[in-house]
C-alpha cells in the first residue's frame, strides 16, 4: 500500500469513530519502528478535520540506569499512572475532558478531538482498556538494530555502543512485552512497517 493511501485509511478509521468523547489512539511498536513519524503524519493529516492532541510515552519516561536489565526497561521505565490519570481517563467515556500533559499543561478537549500517543508498550494490559484504536507497527529485530545504529550512533558515541544498548535492553525488553501482552493480537490494526514507504496492513481485529 502506498504511504498516502495508508494514511488516508487511518484517518478514515479515526474519524469514523462515533463515541461522544475524544478518540484515544495508540501508535505502538518496537524501538525505531516509526511510531513518532506516523503519529506526526496523522496529526498533520487530521489538521482541519479534527482537533488533535499529541503526546508520547517518552514524555512520561523515568530516569533509567544504563545497566538496567531488560525487565526493568519494560516494567519500570514509564510513569503509566500519570499517563492514565492525566490523559486517558479524562478523555475517555466517563471523563470530563479536562486533561493534563506530562509537563503539567492543562486544557479542555472538545468532544471531537483525537488524542495521538506514540511509544513502546502502549498495548500492554494496564493501558489496553483506555484506547479506542490501537495501531501496532511491526519490524523485525535486524531492522530494529539497523535503524537504531543509523539513528543513535552519534548520541551513543559509536555503532557498537548502540548495538549493546539494543541487544541488552531494547530488544530483550520488547521480547518480554510481546510474550506477555501479545500486542499484535490485540491491536485494531497490525502493520508490517519494514518498508515505511509501502506499509502492509496484516490484520484488523473486530
Amino acid at each position: 500500500m502506498r504511504r498516502q493511501d495508508f494514511l488516508t485509511h487511518l484517518v478514515d478509521l479515526i474519524v469514523n469513530v462515533t463515541d461522544d468523547h475524544p478518540v484515544r489512539v495508540a501508535v505502538d511498536g518496537p524501538d525505531t519502528a516509526g511510531k513518532t513519524t506516523l503519529a506526526d503524519e496523522l496529526a498533520l493529516a487530521l489538521s482541519g478535520v479534527r482537533p488533535t492532541i499529541r503526546a508520547s510515552v517518552d514524555d512520561y519516561i523515568r530516569p533509567l540506569e544504563p545497566t538496567v536489565p531488560a525487565a526493568g526497561y519494560f516494567d519500570d521505565n514509564f510513569d503509566l499512572p500519570a499517563l492514565i490519570t492525566g490523559l486517558l481517563i479524562p478523555l475517555g467515556p466517563d471523563g470530563d475532558r479536562n486533561y493534563r500533559t506530562a509537563d503539567d499543561t492543562t486544557d479542555i478537549a472538545p468532544p471531537n478531538a483525537v488524542l495521538l500517543v506514540d511509544g513502546v508498550f502502549l498495548l500492554q494490559s494496564a493501558l489496553r482498556p483506555y484506547w479506542d484504536i490501537g495501531i501496532y507497527l511491526h519490524i523485525n529485530e535486524a531492522e530494529m538494530l539497523r535503524r537504531g545504529v543509523l539513528r543513535d550512533h552519534t548520541d551513543y558515541g559509536s555503532p557498537d555502543a548502540v548495538r549493546q544498548q539494543f541487544e541488552t535492553q531494547y530488544i530483550p525488553g520488547w521480547r518480554t512485552y510481546e510474550t506477555q501482552h501479545s500486542p499484535s493480537a490485540t491491536a485494531t490494526l497490525t502493520v508490517d512497517h519494514q518498508d515505511p514507504t509501502h506499509p502492509k496492513i496484516q490484520h484488523r481485529t473486530t
